[in-house]
């Protein structure tokens, strides 16, 4: 006998039984990744009937549904009866457990992982080597740290991870916030989903305009002008560049004010030519670059002389603005 047929007649073996829907009870917080069924499941029960067996706990007065919510959903709908494996009485770490290995194999969001995480941490006594391993997550992994940020925010905000509309990435940075200027933060993300670069850019603009000028989120949103920005009717895309945009001015207003000049300055001297003018360190020294591309000697040619008008002008401090500002 190899140890799966150990462990399930030991200590009690799991049984087969069918129960009226009307008979067991659903909707326990173990079940924390439950979804309505998908189309595609109601037509396999309608057509090819209960497959798997939904797994319950009958060591109380009716069964306790364990894992296969959908499933009981989909065959309330059609009426049918529910085809279950009974895994004894069982705690609730193990019903938590239970249904993160009913669900082996499929690749875990960090949603569903933080959803997960928020169950075993209220429960007592709970295991954690154990979960960790159930839920594939390393015990030193950037990961866990980033969702061990993440629980120290809001449950609100388990939605905006779920849909996609900030990234895991940001619990750091958000952990650090007050709860007030948390509050406010939701406004970024109702209506908009942020990449992981953009939406930490954001967030560490905001904190570090707070920090700097003594004043709240709020006060930072309005100057950005985020309701003005959002009641444009711009595309998702543009609101967010748009709010980047301002929140990089005023967290770097010289040099914003600095690349301004210099872009001005850069588009008038080479329009006309076929001159390329850059600054390539984000004005860590006043380097410029100027590049051209070739492809025959008169080219060259034609390109020195652009150059030399280039040079002979006399408005060219916007392109070395270090130690002017």
């Amino acid at each position: 006998m190899n140890m799966v047929d150990k462990q399930l007649q030991s200590p009690a073996r799991p049984t087969m039984l069918r129960c009226a829907v009307s008979d067991i009870e659903v909707g326990g917080p173990w079940l924390f990744w439950s979804a309505p069924p998908s189309p595609s499941l109601r037509r396999s029960l309608e057509n090819h009937g209960q497959l798997m067996p939904v797994l319950v706990d009958t060591g109380g007065a009716r069964p306790v549904l364990i894992a296969g919510a959908a499933r009981v959903a989909a065959l309330a709908e059609l009426g049918r009866g529910i085809l279950c494996l009974d895994l004894g009485a069982l705690s609730d770490e193990a019903r938590g457990l239970a249904y993160v290995r009913s669900n082996a194999g499929a690749e875990l969001t960090d949603g569903q992982l933080v959803l997960a995480m928020r169950y075993f941490n209220a429960l007592p006594d709970v295991d954690m080597a154990v979960v960790l391993e159930a839920l594939d997550l390393e015990a030193r992994s950037k990961r866990l740290r980033l969702i061990r940020s993440w629980l120290t925010l809001p449950t609100r905000w388990d939605d905006f991870l779920g849909t996609g509309a900030v990234p895991l990435a940001c619990a750091d940075v958000l952990e650090a916030f007050a709860p007030g200027d948390l509050a406010a933060l939701e406004a970024l993300f109702i209506t908009l989903s942020w990449s992981r670069g953009n939406a930490v850019n954001v967030l560490t603009w905001i904190r570090e305009i707070c920090a700097r000028d003594g004043v709240s989120v709020q006060e930072v949103l309005d100057g950005v002008g985020l309701k003005e920005i959002l009641a444009a009717g711009l595309s998702p895309k543009d609101a967010m560049t748009r709010i980047l945009h301002e929140a990089r001015l005023r967290r770097y207003p010289v040099l914003s004010d600095m690349e301004r000049d210099f872009a001005e300055t850069a588009r008038r001297i080479s329009t006309g030519t076929r001159w390329r003018v850059v600054q390539p360190d984000m004005f860590e020294s006043n380097a410029v670059e100027l590049s051209v591309r070739l492809t025959s000697p008169d080219e060259l040619r034609a390109a020195s002389a652009e150059l030399a008008r280039i040079a002979a002008r006399e408005d060219l401090d916007g392109l070395f603005p270090v130690g002017r500002k």
